[in-house]
């Protein structure tokens, strides 16, 4: 891996491969049009759900789940006067919602002309919310458990990393401390696929 974009390595062919296949996944699912993409999408969106209800009980019964969900629920006040806060706050927004980006207008050309946006709008809106919070009692959970594992002296915070680093690192990382690792481990995996669809 590169340190960063300005300098450039050699490609990676196992992830080449695997883009290749993620846009080959993609253009099967878009070459018949909207209705193929309407058909997988009853796929991709429950699939997730059902996985992170699964992480979630399979989390809250380890031991030190709970002050994982602890350190995710209760509010640290004097953090809300850091504008990066509320920078991540919007990006977490933009992100989540695809704010601006084409896909959700695209789709909604598709509807009647007097259908009710304004519900469609309030519906995945607050779906995206409850999706943020389950996923954040799922990560947490897991992380205060794999905070426990690691000693007395560590703290939730110590193992908190944001970014790709924590879907790509540390969550798969906390996997490994629950039974059958490697289930969860594909079945995390394929979700973040999926979504990603």
């Amino acid at each position: 891996i590169s340190p960063g974009i300005d300098q450039l390595n050699g490609i990676k062919w196992d992830l080449a491969l695997c883009l290749a296949i993620s846009w080959i996944i993609v253009i099967l699912c878009l070459l018949k049009g909207v209705k193929t993409s309407g058909k997988v999408v009853y796929f991709a969106a429950t699939f997730p759900y059902v996985i992170l209800i699964s992480l979630l009980i399979a989390g809250v019964v380890q031991e030190g789940a709970w002050e994982g969900i602890k350190y995710f629920i209760v509010p640290q006040w004097d953090k809300l006067l850091e504008i990066k806060v509320w920078q991540a706050a919007a990006g977490q927004m933009f992100f989540s919602l695809s704010v601006a980006m084409g896909g959700l207008i695209m789709f909604s050309s598709y509807n009647d002309f007097r259908h009710n946006i304004f519900q469609d709008a309030m519906i995945v809106s607050v779906l995206d919310t409850i999706t943020s919070i389950i996923s954040g009692l799922v990560i947490f959970s897991v992380l205060g458990a794999m905070a426990h594992d690691l000693g007395p002296g560590v703290s939730v915070t110590d193992v908190v990393k944001s970014g790709p680093g924590l879907a790509f690192v540390t969550y798969p990382e906390a996997l490994t401390r629950l039974p059958f690792p490697q289930v969860w481990s594909v079945l995390f995996f394929f979700m973040l696929f999926t979504l990603g669809l």
